[in-house]
């Protein structure tokens, strides 16, 4: 296994961020002194010239077609490369220094692969939703034809096999009379839809919107359970998200949301402004890239800065963690990708990585990858995974 590599990656990254405690500190200088091949892998990577490049083609970087050009790479070459990257603390920084490290100092190793006891593959959602209209008739959106559904206050329903989109083409209607629809999204699936007020909803996999055919009144209010982000049509009504006891009110913003039960809720803005209420009357006003989170049994809200990109890449097909317990990765995967998991020991799920990976790719790549990082064992059987120790 490359624990080395790995180790000296995360040293060197640590450095470079000024966190090195004194005893990692320590353990990198004896990893210089080794040799004198170490001393001048280490400048070169710490050359201010170099870090400065670095962070111009970052900057420059398009994750969409740098994936679209290596994506074509992979399939021109003769054998695999899996470009998925992980590492054990796997901050966005680790990443090219592991790749530096790995090609310059140490060469290919035999490594085991994950386990295969059934064969099977563990393949990505897809666009596969269930829409309830308000007199109880269910359509199976994933089989729809694109078709032309009108409901009685003369609201237009679009359908298709991908999204949903609803016009409001009739006259305003009173606020006991307006019709609510209920879209559902299993394990594995994921859907959009256009609000009657253009409002456009990202739903992730295991997630449910109640909403009205047609907003009426001063507010627009829609129900969530999971997880969707919001592009929230700009009005002169607020919009108001309801989920696990909490309020999310905005005029005109983007935002997403994570609401699962038995886990942490999070409302992460990435532009405009919303105001969280929790059931307990405590409120917090967000700006674009702070989050709100209450932990699962308390109501408190504790906001902090996050990289907004993590938590809404999903909807461009990426999937993105950064120091994230294994619990937590293996959470999210498993609904996208409708499987079970299992840990032989509680203490795994602890263990902390990061990656950045194709949504709509099978995941045994990614799991191999998570396997050289010598921490843990991969089995798969049909679609169960299970992590052991790795001896």
């Amino acid at each position: 296994m490359l624990k080395q590599p790995f180790h000296i990656a995360e040293l060197i990254a640590r450095y470079l961020t000024e966190t090195l405690t004194e005893q990692e500190k320590c353990k990198l200088e004896e990893w210089i002194n080794e040799s004198p091949e170490n001393k001048a892998l280490f400048h070169n990577l710490c050359n201010s010239e170099q870090q400065r490049l670095h962070n111009q083609k970052s900057n420059q970087y398009s994750n969409r077609q740098g994936w679209e050009e290596v994506n074509r790479k992979i399939q021109r070459s003769k054998r695999k490369h899996y470009l998925l990257q992980v590492s054990r603390y796997a901050a966005l920084i680790v990443l090219p220094l592991m790749v530096a490290l790995l090609v310059a100092k140490w060469p290919s190793k035999s490594i085991d692969h994950v386990v295969v006891e059934a064969r099977s593959t563990i393949v990505p959602g897809e666009k596969r939703a269930k829409l309830t209209l308000d007199d109880g008739a269910v359509i199976d959106l994933k089989s729809a034809e694109e078709t032309l559904v009108k409901e009685k206050d003369g609201t237009a329903i679009r359908i298709d096999s991908t999204s949903l989109s609803y016009e409001a083409k009739g006259r305003k209607v009173p606020a006991d009379k307006i019709s609510y629809n209920k879209i559902e999204i299993p394990r594995g699936g994921e859907y959009s839809l256009v609000l009657s007020d253009g409002t456009k909803v990202y739903l992730n996999a295991m997630s449910t919107l109640r909403f009205p055919v047609q907003f009426c009144g001063n507010k627009r209010e829609v129900e969530l359970i999971g997880e969707a982000l919001f592009e929230v049509k700009k009005g002169s009504t607020p919009f108001i998200v309801k989920t696990n006891g909490t309020l999310v009110e905005v005029l005109g913003t983007t935002f997403n949301i994570s609401s699962y039960e038995g886990e942490e809720y999070k409302a992460t803005l990435v532009k405009g402004s919303v105001k969280i209420h929790t059931a307990q009357g405590e409120s917090q006003l967000l700006e674009p890239s702070q989050q709100a989170c209450i932990e699962t049994g308390n109501r408190k809200i504790k906001v902090r800065h996050v990289d907004t990109s993590l938590y809404t890449s999903w909807v461009d097909g990426k999937i993105h963690f950064k120091d994230q317990s294994l619990e937590q990765i293996m959470k999210g995967l498993s609904r996208w990708y409708d499987m079970k998991i299992i840990y032989k020991d509680e203490r795994l799920k602890q263990l902390r990585f990061g990656c950045n990976i194709n949504r709509y790719k099978e995941i045994t790549p990614f799991l191999e990858l998570l396997e050289r990082t010598g921490n843990v064992k991969i089995t798969i059987n049909e679609k169960t995974i299970i992590f052991d120790h790795s001896y």
